[in-house]
């Protein structure tokens, strides 16, 4: 039995799932349910709290969280191929790039919500103003921490860098008014990695 990963790559939590199993090269069956519409009572069926990403191991064990599944992946994986670190400063700083992408991210959904989903009388100006600004802040850290060429890690992609495209990506899809021509160096790490088999085969629109 290979991988089972659920939830489409539109989701940057999944995505990123995907991205962390192609770079480790484990294969994996992908099943694009939907948090929404009438895949959500499936879904539950696989997860009660009807949320992606789901990973199913080999052995059949069913794992949820972005980060409690890619902890998992590097785990379980060879030394060569683990996108985090073991110890030390070069942890935490590959850990901490990956909380402030996340963050990035995270606020993005909520702002998705908020503008996307929420009847126009219900928007909140001061709430939306407050997510779009913790985006700026998020996606301002992040250009800071980019490299000025190549990967942070160096000759292949690490988890900080897989969070940053990932990132860059989802808030250039949902706000881009936010981001465009605003982030060179997150803009250039995810031209870079349009070239990579495991971000091109995990693009939104693949």
């Amino acid at each position: 039995m290979s991988l089972i990963l659920y939830g489409r790559m539109l989701s940057p939590f999944v995505r990123r799932v995907a991205i962390w199993c192609r770079l480790q090269n484990r294969a994996y069956e992908s099943r694009p349910l939907m948090v929404n519409g009438p895949d959500f009572e499936e879904l539950k069926k696989i997860n009660p709290l009807g949320r992606v990403p789901v990973l199913i191991a080999e052995d059949g064990e069913m794992m949820i969280e972005t980060g409690a599944i890619t902890d998992w992946l590097d785990d379980t994986a060879p030394e060569a191929l683990r996108l985090v670190p073991a110890t030390g400063p070069a942890r935490r700083e590959v850990l901490q790039g990956v909380a402030y992408a996340n963050s990035a991210v995270e606020k993005g959904v909520s702002l998705v919500y908020d503008k996307n989903r929420r009847p126009a009388e219900l928007h909140w100006a001061e709430w939306i103003a407050r997510l779009e600004g913790q985006i700026s802040a998020a996606l301002a850290v992040l250009e800071a921490k980019a490299p000025a060429e190549g990967w942070l890690g160096g000759n292949r992609p690490n988890a900080a860098d897989v969070a940053f495209v990932i990132a860059h990506d989802f808030i250039l899809a949902v706000h881009p008014h936010l981001i465009e021509g605003k982030f060179p160096r997150l803009a250039a790490m995810a031209a870079m990695a349009a070239d990579v088999e495991a971000f091109k085969a995990t693009a939104p629109a693949a």
